[in-house]
């Protein structure tokens, strides 16, 4: 019960890794408001995190949008008058293709949801963390944020802009109490790992990043990590990028 009655926000909070984020701060009595684009999604995760510590609430947002972003914010402080913690997990992929196949559509979309939509999730949760002179931010990042992404270069590009977003908010807030990190998870068992899977039909010299030997990790591991950076235990970490990959790219 390390985050009773913290207010927390957390963006792509309908599957994947921000699902397994919802749920694991509300298991320890955490006031999660979440955000994404899937309605029928947010309301199952709403009705399967009704049996734990917290509760947890869906708020459909889009991140692409700094009005939308204003909204759920101001949603959030008019309800709880703060925020403790924020994590930013939307984001997108794409179709593997190599650079000068990208469509200019699909990367502007990639850009706009996974760089801006950070962007615009932290310059307003940042305003009320401001005013009480602490909290936390973690923005998911991705293994490809620290090398090379063939087949997929609008996504790579993306996480290594969140990782430098992070690193320089977290320059500028850390001297009145605010930390900023990114987790950068590698293969998860997700829907976004899935889809990517049957995109390259097979053909693993297309799958950027690589695979554990252990295979994809369950996105209930991964949050423990986010878990963590939040907590009093990472009281002196900002400004990190923490690689969570099973040593996928350590080699």
């Amino acid at each position: 019960m390390r985050f009773e009655n913290k207010t927390v926000v957390v963006t792509g909070g309908t599957s994947g890794l921000g699902e397994a984020v919802v749920k694991a701060f509300t298991a320890e009595g955490a006031h999660v408001f979440f955000c994404g684009l899937d309605a029928i999604g947010g309301e199952r995760v709403e009705n399967e995190t009704l049996p734990l510590k917290g509760c947890a609430i869906f708020k459909r947002n889009d991140v692409r949008l700094a009005d939308d972003m204003r909204s759920f914010i101001d949603h959030v402080v008019t309800k709880r008058s703060t925020i403790d913690i924020a994590v930013n997990s939307a984001g997108i992929s794409h179709p593997a293709a190599l650079f000068t196949d990208h469509a200019p559509e699909i990367i502007e979309d990639v850009w706009r949801t996974n760089v801006m939509g950070v962007w615009h999730a932290m310059q307003y949760e940042l305003a009320p963390m401001i005013n009480a002179k602490a909290g936390s931010i973690i923005n998911i990042a991705s293994i490809l944020s620290k090398s090379g992404a063939p087949w997929m270069a609008p996504y790579g590009m993306s996480k290594h802009a969140v990782v430098g977003m992070s690193k320089s908010a977290a320059l500028d807030y850390s001297d009145i109490g605010i930390r900023i990190n990114c987790v950068s998870p590698g293969p998860m068992q997700t829907p976004m790992f899935e889809r990517a899977l049957a995109d390259i039909d097979g053909d693993m010299s297309k799958f950027a990043g690589g695979l554990p030997h252990s295979g994809p990790a369950d996105p209930a591991d991964v949050a423990k990590t986010v878990l963590y950076l939040a907590s009093d235990e990472a009281a002196n970490v900002t400004g990190a990028n923490f690689i969570v990959d099973g040593g996928v790219s350590t080699g």
